[in-house]
Protein backbone atom coordinates (compact mmCIF):
# COMPACT_ATOMS: atom_id res chain seq x y z
CA UNK A 1 0.00 0.00 0.00
CA UNK A 2 2.95 2.31 1.05
CA UNK A 3 4.59 1.77 -2.27
CA UNK A 4 1.37 2.42 -4.58
CA UNK A 5 0.89 5.64 -2.77
CA UNK A 6 4.44 6.87 -3.48
CA UNK A 7 3.64 6.00 -6.60
CA UNK A 8 0.60 7.94 -7.10
CA UNK A 9 2.34 10.97 -4.93
CA UNK A 10 5.23 10.71 -8.05
CA UNK A 11 3.21 10.50 -10.72
CA UNK A 12 1.31 13.58 -9.94
CA UNK A 13 4.20 15.62 -9.05
CA UNK A 14 5.65 14.67 -11.97
CA UNK A 15 2.31 15.74 -13.97
CA UNK A 16 2.68 18.98 -12.22
CA UNK A 17 5.72 19.77 -13.16
CA UNK A 18 5.13 18.96 -16.74
CA UNK A 19 2.26 21.29 -16.82
CA UNK A 20 4.10 24.50 -14.81
CA UNK A 21 7.16 24.10 -17.58
CA UNK A 22 4.46 25.91 -20.04
CA UNK A 23 2.63 28.92 -19.25
CA UNK A 24 3.35 32.00 -21.30
CA UNK A 25 1.32 35.45 -21.28
CA UNK A 26 -0.42 37.11 -23.97
CA UNK A 27 -1.19 40.51 -24.25
CA UNK A 28 -4.24 41.92 -26.35
CA UNK A 29 -4.66 45.24 -27.54
CA UNK A 30 -7.79 46.26 -29.70
CA UNK A 31 -7.36 49.14 -31.69
CA UNK A 32 -9.65 51.73 -32.66
CA UNK A 33 -12.56 48.28 -32.24
CA UNK A 34 -15.76 50.64 -33.32
CA UNK A 35 -14.11 50.62 -36.43
CA UNK A 36 -13.87 46.88 -37.09
CA UNK A 37 -15.65 45.47 -39.75
CA UNK A 38 -17.99 43.26 -37.68
CA UNK A 39 -18.35 43.46 -34.22
CA UNK A 40 -22.51 44.04 -34.00
CA UNK A 41 -24.52 43.04 -31.98
CA UNK A 42 -28.08 41.11 -32.52
CA UNK A 43 -29.51 42.92 -29.46
CA UNK A 44 -28.14 45.09 -26.87
CA UNK A 45 -25.39 48.22 -27.06
CA UNK A 46 -21.73 47.26 -29.14
CA UNK A 47 -19.92 48.60 -26.49
CA UNK A 48 -20.75 45.83 -24.37
CA UNK A 49 -21.10 43.52 -27.15
CA UNK A 50 -17.34 44.04 -27.94
CA UNK A 51 -16.50 43.63 -24.36
CA UNK A 52 -17.84 40.10 -24.47
CA UNK A 53 -16.56 38.97 -27.38
CA UNK A 54 -12.99 40.63 -26.74
CA UNK A 55 -13.02 39.31 -23.05
CA UNK A 56 -14.01 35.84 -24.46
CA UNK A 57 -11.85 35.92 -27.37
CA UNK A 58 -9.11 36.97 -24.90
CA UNK A 59 -9.74 34.27 -22.59
CA UNK A 60 -9.43 31.56 -25.59
CA UNK A 61 -5.79 33.68 -26.79
CA UNK A 62 -4.40 32.74 -22.87
CA UNK A 63 -5.38 29.43 -23.32
CA UNK A 64 -3.09 29.42 -26.07
CA UNK A 65 -0.41 31.51 -24.64
CA UNK A 66 -0.70 28.55 -21.84
CA UNK A 67 1.43 26.24 -24.46
CA UNK A 68 4.33 28.23 -24.46
CA UNK A 69 7.65 28.55 -22.53
CA UNK A 70 6.71 30.63 -19.03
CA UNK A 71 9.22 33.69 -19.83
CA UNK A 72 7.47 33.80 -23.26
CA UNK A 73 5.03 36.56 -24.11
CA UNK A 74 2.84 37.04 -27.09
CA UNK A 75 2.03 40.31 -27.89
CA UNK A 76 -1.21 40.95 -30.26
CA UNK A 77 -2.55 43.97 -31.83
CA UNK A 78 -6.17 43.98 -33.19
CA UNK A 79 -6.67 46.29 -36.12
CA UNK A 80 -9.80 44.09 -37.97
CA UNK A 81 -12.03 41.51 -37.08
CA UNK A 82 -15.09 40.44 -38.83
CA UNK A 83 -16.64 37.80 -36.73
CA UNK A 84 -18.35 35.03 -39.00
CA UNK A 85 -21.99 35.71 -39.96
CA UNK A 86 -24.13 38.57 -40.12
CA UNK A 87 -26.43 40.72 -38.30
CA UNK A 88 -30.08 40.84 -39.73
CA UNK A 89 -32.36 43.23 -38.65
CA UNK A 90 -35.82 42.87 -37.80
CA UNK A 91 -36.25 39.34 -39.17
CA UNK A 92 -39.58 37.78 -38.92
CA UNK A 93 -43.24 38.43 -37.29
CA UNK A 94 -41.34 39.77 -34.38
CA UNK A 95 -39.15 42.12 -35.91
CA UNK A 96 -35.96 40.08 -34.07
CA UNK A 97 -32.79 40.60 -34.88
CA UNK A 98 -30.26 37.66 -35.23
CA UNK A 99 -26.65 37.08 -36.40
CA UNK A 100 -26.94 34.51 -39.07
CA UNK A 101 -24.41 32.00 -40.09
CA UNK A 102 -23.29 31.42 -43.66
CA UNK A 103 -20.72 30.39 -45.59
CA UNK A 104 -20.68 33.82 -47.29
CA UNK A 105 -19.64 35.17 -43.98
CA UNK A 106 -16.45 34.06 -43.04
CA UNK A 107 -14.60 34.63 -40.23
CA UNK A 108 -11.18 37.30 -40.15
CA UNK A 109 -9.12 38.73 -37.96
CA UNK A 110 -6.23 41.01 -38.64
CA UNK A 111 -3.62 41.99 -36.60
CA UNK A 112 0.01 42.48 -36.05
CA UNK A 113 2.17 40.05 -33.39
CA UNK A 114 5.37 39.69 -31.45
CA UNK A 115 6.58 36.54 -29.54
CA UNK A 116 9.59 37.53 -27.30
CA UNK A 117 11.19 35.60 -25.18
CA UNK A 118 12.56 36.32 -21.17
CA UNK A 119 15.16 37.73 -22.14
CA UNK A 120 13.15 40.72 -24.37
CA UNK A 121 14.46 39.05 -27.69
CA UNK A 122 12.14 38.89 -30.50
CA UNK A 123 11.68 35.39 -31.85
CA UNK A 124 8.72 35.50 -34.07
CA UNK A 125 6.56 38.94 -35.22
CA UNK A 126 4.39 39.66 -38.62
CA UNK A 127 1.20 40.83 -39.56
CA UNK A 128 -1.57 38.62 -39.99
CA UNK A 129 -4.83 39.11 -42.15
CA UNK A 130 -6.32 35.70 -41.37
CA UNK A 131 -9.73 34.18 -42.70
CA UNK A 132 -11.51 30.97 -43.25
CA UNK A 133 -13.61 30.86 -46.36
CA UNK A 134 -14.33 26.65 -45.53
CA UNK A 135 -15.02 26.94 -42.27
CA UNK A 136 -18.49 25.60 -42.21
CA UNK A 137 -16.92 22.14 -43.67
CA UNK A 138 -14.56 21.27 -41.20
CA UNK A 139 -14.90 18.55 -38.56
CA UNK A 140 -13.71 20.21 -35.32
CA UNK A 141 -13.43 20.00 -31.70
CA UNK A 142 -16.37 19.83 -29.54
CA UNK A 143 -16.69 23.57 -29.12
CA UNK A 144 -20.05 24.01 -31.22
CA UNK A 145 -22.12 25.40 -28.50
CA UNK A 146 -19.15 28.15 -28.34
CA UNK A 147 -20.31 31.64 -29.73
CA UNK A 148 -16.81 32.43 -31.12
CA UNK A 149 -16.01 29.02 -32.55
CA UNK A 150 -15.40 30.01 -35.60
CA UNK A 151 -12.96 33.16 -34.73
CA UNK A 152 -10.76 30.86 -31.99
CA UNK A 153 -10.33 28.01 -34.65
CA UNK A 154 -8.98 30.35 -36.95
CA UNK A 155 -6.84 31.40 -34.21
CA UNK A 156 -5.59 28.58 -33.26
CA UNK A 157 -4.98 27.30 -37.17
CA UNK A 158 -3.41 30.22 -37.20
CA UNK A 159 -0.96 29.72 -33.43
CA UNK A 160 0.08 26.23 -34.42
CA UNK A 161 0.97 26.92 -37.80
CA UNK A 162 3.07 29.90 -37.23
CA UNK A 163 4.05 30.45 -33.29
CA UNK A 164 3.87 26.69 -32.36
CA UNK A 165 5.66 25.00 -35.83
CA UNK A 166 8.89 23.23 -35.50
CA UNK A 167 10.82 25.76 -37.70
Amino acid sequence: MKKILILLVSVLSLSLASTMSHAGTVETEWVEPEKFTDVKPANGTRAKFRETTFNQLEKHFQKRADELPEDQVLKLSFTDVDLAGDVKYMVGPNNNNYRVIEDLYRPRLAFTYELIDGDKNVLKSGEEDIKDMNFMNRVRNNRSSDSYVYEKNLFDDWFYKTIKSKE
